[in-house]
């Protein structure tokens, strides 16, 4: 609803209607980023009042790092490998992506937030989200884990917009990871990281 109705609304607004229907996808990524990142603090801000609402411990979810360390790094490294190899072989059949072109063609400054605040942002937040509040609402309302982590991934998948499959397939792992080891500190970590690997290639490539 956010991504896909409200960012291309706003920007129209701010921009014009008739500059913006020129070339859409590139305003909505030379102004969105902003607008993402206000959603993704606003959201996260919610998920956190409704868990302390429902009697839920913010620590519990978020779990720890330093008590396993070792396992915390394992996280960290092989998620954003695994993510990273999945980014690579997707591009090599299906070519650059749309949001790849995008890009290329965004003012520097846009690029070095989306790469720095941006990211990290979207790592602390859309984990928290996603992972620490919904996956496990979705697990308490089914009783089944795959079933949660599969509602989260697609949901995970539509709040990207059109870019969907992506998404979906990271929700996934990020899901499986999270029931398996119940660690949201490396996956915020992993988060940030691929984000901003992923931005830097983008434009640089």
């Amino acid at each position: 609803m956010l991504n896909n109705v409200l960012t291309p609304i706003a920007i129209a607004g701010f921009v014009g209607f008739r500059e913006f229907v020129k070339n859409p996808a590139y305003y909505i990524f030379l102004y969105g980023p902003y607008l993402w990142s206000v959603y993704e603090i606003f959201l996260a801000y919610l998920a956190l009042v409704f868990l302390r609402r429902e009697g839920g411990d913010v620590k519990r979810v978020i779990g720890g790092f330093r008590d396993r360390p070792l396992l915390s790094i394992a996280i960290v490294i092989g998620f954003t490998a695994l993510s990273m190899s999945l980014n690579y072989v997707s591009s090599l059949m299906f070519g650059a992506s749309t949001s790849s072109n995008l890009i290329k063609m965004l003012p520097l400054f846009t690029v070095l937030y989306l790469a720095t605040v941006g990211s990290i942002i979207a790592g602390i937040c859309e984990e928290f989200i996603w992972r620490g509040y919904l996956l496990t609402r979705f697990e308490a309302l089914t009783g089944k884990k795959v079933v949660a982590v599969v509602i989260q991934a697609i949901l995970f998948g539509l709040y990207h917009g059109p870019y969907t499959i992506s998404p979906v397939v990271f929700g996934l792992i990020a899901g499986l990871i999270y029931i398996k080891t119940r660690r949201l500190t490396p996956l915020m970590i992993s988060h940030t990281v691929i984000n901003s690997i992923g931005f830097t290639i983008a434009y640089l490539t």
